[in-house]
């Protein structure tokens, strides 16, 4: 966010067929750079199971969880 010392990472995958090649790795550790080069302090990401792993092996510590729910009237 603008004025603040928070970015997140949002909207990073990696096709099926591309998986297992550090694409993610080095997508997300690039975005990562260019938040710090902006002088973010705090980088969060809402991921998937699969991602979680990932992003903790660069230096993202889990802080909490979200759970999806799908709301009717």
């Amino acid at each position: 966010m603008p004025g603040t010392a928070f970015a997140g990472l949002w909207g990073g995958a990696t096709l099926a067929a591309y998986r297992g090649r550090g694409i993610y790795r080095a997508v997300t550790a690039a975005r990562a750079r260019a938040a710090v080069e902006a002088g973010v302090v705090y980088l969060q990401s809402d991921c998937t199971p699969s991602s979680r792993p990932i992003l903790e092996r660069s230096g993202l510590v889990a802080v909490t969880t979200t759970t999806p729910y799908v709301w009717r009237r």
